[in-house]
């Protein structure tokens, strides 16, 4: 069978009238769909999401000022009076920069709060040398927030996916409900012109009126066939109108272009599936979070050196200010048994196995399963050429029947019969085309690619 033939065959199949008015295609309500759909609103707000979590990792970035003042009086007397303005900033890496102001007076300032008349400026540097050297929160924040940003884009097009495959279901339903009423009308036409025609060559006496009654069983019986064709089709429409909402009464469906059934990705790797990306992201992230757990390990051993200064200038010393006007500090600090740490590891390691697992078991079962449809679709275009090309032995023997029961030489049984069987041709062939294009927008829902 050629091409010209299977396109024939499937114009054939789903009968859109030339000239229908108000015909509204898959891409069109698709467009609407994602612009306007509420879920496709979600989607959007979902995929705000990322920049905002990056934002609120890269918040431990921002220098942070400190203000601190403390005074007391006493019958009089001015015990202290001390403050202290000063700004921190922790940089992406491991050091951690300090720089402020002390002024302090009293009686009985502490002897640890002294500091020259003029105030003292002073410039810091932290640095962790165990835990926090090769990794610390903030650094690991910053990795988990560029994680989130594509993560939640990746939510964002799951959401999508699933609505372009929810309207591609409902608007099959909706095109094959279409097509069978058109066909059960095409035979019910041609069955009330039967039935006039044998009323009047009863009046000419040239009939009998069992052969009316015959006629009239055949029309009743094809007429509860269209009246069941317009319910369905009401369920589709109505379930189609549930997600596109400008539906009307009089649109009609579009069949869907041939290189949408046909131009297939060819099955490969499902690495770029959203739902994939999302669950290898989610992979990243704990493995982070287990890396973190693992950093915890180590004892805290941090150092500190300050600066000082006489006011805001270096004081004038024997040698260099930076080993005569400084403070130098030391803190360490492990918990004997640390079990916190070496359960938050073990934690962590579980959660990497856990995500590792739903990751292999869901790409596996996506792969397996997008060969199979692409496969079914496939045989399906196969079989729907096969079904075509009896449709077309059924119209053409029920015009040879026709011809034999204008001559006389064929029964209304007969003739009903051929009827009858080139309907169920038709829907047959429907519903081969039915089945081919859900196995299509089951590999494209697969493979994320509309």
């Amino acid at each position: 069978m050629n091409k010209s033939h299977l396109f024939l065959a499937l114009f054939l199949l789903f009968l859109a009238p030339a000239a229908a008015q108000n015909e509204v295609s898959f891409s069109e309500m698709r467009e609407w769909l994602l612009a306007n759909h509420p879920l496709a609103k979600t989607a959007e707000a979902v995929e705000l999401r990322g920049p905002a979590e990056l934002t609120k990792f890269r918040g431990a970035l921002d220098p942070k000022v400190a203000v601190n003042y403390d005074r007391k009086d006493f019958k009089g007397t001015e015990y202290f009076d001390y403050g202290e303005a000063g700004l921190e900033w922790q940089s992406p890496f491991a050091v951690k920069i300090a720089g402020g102001f002390q002024a302090a007076e009293g009686t009985y300032l502490n002897a640890e709060r002294t500091v020259p008349a003029a105030g003292q400026a002073y410039l810091a540097v932290k640095i962790p040398l165990l835990q926090g050297l090769l990794t610390d929160a903030t650094r690991i924040g910053l990795q988990r927030g560029e994680l989130a940003v594509e993560r939640q884009r990746a939510l964002a097009e799951v959401i999508r996916n699933e609505l372009r495959y929810d309207l591609a279901s409902r608007y099959l339903q909706w095109l094959f409900a279409d097509a069978v009423l058109a066909l059960n009308e095409e035979i019910e036409a041609t069955l009330i012109i039967r039935l006039e025609n044998y009323r009047q060559l009863l009046r000419q006496g040239d009939k009998a009126a069992v052969d009316t009654l015959e006629a009239s069983v055949y029309l009743a019986t094809q007429q509860q066939l269209v009246r069941q064709s317009e319910i369905e089709l009401g369920l589709a429409r109505q379930a189609l109108a549930e997600l596109y909402w400008p539906l009307r009464e009089n649109d009609r469906p579009v069949p869907l272009a041939e290189a949408f059934l046909t131009n297939l990705p060819v099955p490969g790797t499902v690495e770029t599936h959203p739902e994939i990306r999302e669950l290898a992201l989610g992979l990243a992230d704990v493995s982070l979070q287990r890396d973190l757990k693992r950093e915890q390990l180590k004892p805290e051993l941090n150092l500190s050196y300050y600066l000082l200064g006489d006011g805001f200038s270096l004081p004038e010393t024997d040698g260099s200010p930076f080993t005569n006007a400084y403070k130098l500090g030391v803190t360490a600090k492990y918990p004997l048994l640390n079990r916190k740490a070496r359960a938050g590891v073990e934690l962590g390691e579980l959660k990497v196995l856990e995500s590792e697992a739903k990751l292999m078991a869901k790409t596996q079962a996506m792969a397996t399963k997008a060969t199979a449809y692409y496969t079914a679709a496939g045989r399906y275009a196969t079989l729907l050429e096969s079904g075509a090309a009896l449709a077309r032995q059924a119209r053409a023997l029920l015009a040879a029947e026709r011809e034999l029961f204008d001559l006389g030489e064929s029964t209304l049984f007969l003739l009903n019969q051929r009827e009858q069987a080139y309907l169920k041709s038709q829907v047959d062939v429907a519903k081969l085309a039915l089945s081919r294009a859900k196995a299509v927008i089951t590999y494209r829902y697969l493979r994320a690619v509309w």
